[in-house]
């Protein structure tokens, strides 16, 4: 059976609105994170005010602290020891989890690197449709063509798309590609949408963070919005994500 992947971003909210996805009693918090520890559920470990991220996992939880696995890189290890907010964001049951720390030390767990940390006092969990954006597969990925030269249509990058939405997408960038930075616009990108169509449509750059993965290699990560998008982009945007959510509810069904 398959389940949609629910993409670790972190999740901002009003005061009002956090409330709403509160959990502060101990025993539930420790169960959570005892399920996505038993589980070797993925974890976006945020540091560098939220800058930077790493992939990593929860390795064990009591009612006294938690201990998370390491990076596999000692400098991503030490940048994220003198952080003074690391924010976690994973997955318990198909909904988000997300719980700061304000100070985790280097030590080893069972002999090998690991942070440990205090018992988040609350966590937020969150299980609502309007966070939820297709994340696409690694293999046969969306690409995005981006023509970064206004007037020189011949210059052209092909970046993968992470995940998409109606409202915009994110990509991944390779060291050796596109550095796209907040706050630029690039008109004209493209992206095939199999059995649907080829959207046309101007993007801007809102944030930029690293990802290392579990093998140490480190990409860029670009989160965008659609700029002004016409109907026929809206339209085909609706089209793919409507596709794509009856596929996942069929193989989700087998």
């Amino acid at each position: 059976m398959r389940t949609r992947e629910i993409p670790l971003k972190i999740e901002l909210f009003s005061n009002d609105e956090e409330n709403d996805y509160l959990v502060s009693n101990t025993k539930e918090i420790v169960s959570i994170l005892q399920t996505i520890a038993q589980r070797k559920s993925r974890v976006a470990l945020y540091y560098n005010e939220g800058n930077s991220m790493v992939l990593t996992m929860i390795l064990a939880v009591d009612e006294h602290g938690v201990w998370i696995d390491a990076a596999s890189n000692p400098l991503d290890n030490r940048h994220i020891e003198r952080s003074k907010r690391v924010i976690f964001v994973t997955t318990h049951n198909q909904a988000k989890v997300q719980f700061i720390a304000g100070d985790v030390v280097l030590g080893m767990y069972e002999g090998a690197p690991a942070f440990s940390m205090a018992l988040p006092r609350k966590l937020l969990r969150l299980q609502r449709r309007d966070y939820y954006r297709l994340v696409t597969p690694e293999i046969n990925a969306l690409k995005c063509i981006i023509r970064p030269v206004p007037g020189q249509t011949h210059i052209q990058h092909e970046v993968t798309v992470m995940d998409i939405s109606i409202g915009g997408v994110a990509l991944v960038c390779e060291a050796s590609g596109i550095e796209l930075q907040p706050g630029m616009v690039y008109e004209h990108c493209r992206i095939d949408l199999p059995e649907v169509g080829t959207l046309e449509a101007s993007i801007e750059v809102k944030n930029t963070f690293e990802i290392t993965d579990r093998t140490g290699k480190v990409k860029r990560r670009a989160g965008c919005v659609f700029v002004k998008p016409d109907g026929r982009t809206t339209m085909l945007l609706q089209r793919y994500v409507a596709q794509m959510q009856q596929q996942l509810a069929r193989n989700t069904k087998e």
